[in-house]
């Protein structure tokens, strides 16, 4: 009775895995870009193999239904951190491949065949590893949700559950997996643990889904920049954020300089291609937690919290002399590409993100007035010619 027991556990483990694999593909197959979600179809389905298998023990060769149907698991748990890579746009690395390598590792002792102490044991084993370095995955990114929070939890959770048995099978040395008197325990505790995974894994997919929306309706789809929307999220988040932020706020505009000649010159899909150039030298030479923006046409902007009005001036500097030292190559014609810079400052506190925006347009002016390719910042003295471009000029393009 306890054999049928195990096995019907077994065969509903195994059909449920396979129902979850067969969601997750259809996640994938709606949004192909969601690749996530197919590496965790692939777990899925390799888990549920494994659990089929070893319910058919007895029906199929031991090398099947003990080491193959173990293998296939750990594969699977392969298949899963490598989901976790692609979500987090992190590597992959050799060791998501250390569970199953454990486990190859330990078939080939001289006593494996022959103990089902110690193949119970190693199973354990390499499924506590596996489940530990769900945990590790999801520590190696900044990331943070309350449904990472509960895998998180449901990960630690299954790795001592998994390290428990490993001590109690070389406490209680048992014949065989399904004479193993804590066999139904860890199978109704592992199922347990299924279960949370497979609620907090949707959420997590909810929460992606309407992080990807927000990227839709935030974000600029010929730079990648935020847009107008999405910049002004990230100021309000930069504001309210905690008592050890920085104490002012910065704010970055550039202008592209005579980018109508530009297009005028080389044509329109060279000027979509200078923009995108513009914007991937902008990004790379910021920190993270700052907030890159499009504005319209060819002006820009970034919004950052400092610690002085130096900080966000160097960071100005950076992006004009990596703009100046990497001119842009269309169709083997070089073109190289300036910008006109005016930053502005206030308190964290009191800042506004109109105020900012205007203070450093008001800057701005002042670089383009002094001949372009310059720095301005707010507060500096006009000139007669930038009083003479904003009296004749001020609302219309400067190209």
């Amino acid at each position: 009775m306890a054999v049928l027991d195990l096995v019907t556990a077994l065969v509903l483990w195994s059909s449920a895995t396979a129902t979850v694999a067969v969601v997750l593909l259809v996640v994938w197959w709606r949004n192909r870009t969601f690749t996530a979600s197919l590496w965790w179809a692939g777990a899925f389905a390799l888990m549920s193999a494994g659990r089929l298998l070893l319910a058919l023990r007895g029906h199929v060769p031991d090398v099947w239904a003990i080491e193959m149907a173990m293998a296939l698991t750990l594969i699977g748990f392969a298949l899963s951190l490598t989901g976790f890579a692609e979500l987090d746009r992190l590597p992959r690395r050799p060791w998501f491949l250390l569970p199953l390598a454990l486990w190859v590792v330990g078939c080939f002792t001289p006593f494996f065949a022959a103990s089902g102490s110690f193949r119970i044991a190693l199973a354990h084993g390499a499924t506590t590893l596996g489940y530990f370095l769900h945990v590790v995955a999801l520590r190696r990114t900044e990331r943070r949700s309350p449904a990472r929070l509960w895998l998180y939890r449901i990960f630690w959770f299954a790795a001592g559950l998994n390290f428990v048995s490993l001590v109690l099978a070389i406490v209680f040395p048992p014949v065989d997996f399904f004479s193993y008197r804590f066999a139904a325990v860890a199978l109704v505790s592992g199922f347990a643990a299924l279960v949370g995974a497979v609620i907090a894994g949707s959420r997590l997919l909810l929460e992606e889904t309407e992080q990807g929306l927000r990227q839709l309706v935030e974000t600029d789809p010929l730079t990648g920049a935020l847009n107008r929307r999405g910049l002004a999220r990230c100021f309000d988040a930069m504001v309210a954020s905690g008592r050890r932020a920085p104490p002012l706020m910065a704010m970055l505009v550039f202008d592209l300089d005579h980018f109508k000649l530009v297009n005028d010159r080389h044509g329109h899909q060279a000027g979509d291609l200078a923009l995108a150039h513009f914007a991937r030298i902008a990004s790379a030479c910021l920190r993270d937690g700052d907030a890159f923006a499009r504005l319209g046409g060819e002006e820009f902007a970034v919004c950052l919290p400092v610690s002085a009005p130096a900080e966000a001036l160097a960071i100005a500097e950076r992006i004009q002399h990596t703009l100046r030292a990497t001119p842009l190559n269309v169709a083997g014609r070089t073109i190289r590409i300036t910008a006109s810079i005016g930053v502005s400052t206030r308190p964290r506190f009191s800042a506004t993100l109109e105020e900012l925006i205007a203070a450093s347009d008001r800057a701005l002016y002042a670089a383009k007035a002094r001949g372009r390719d310059c720095i301005m910042t707010d507060g500096s003295p006009l000139d007669a010619a930038e009083r003479r471009l904003r009296q004749h000029g001020q609302g219309a393009s400067l190209g």
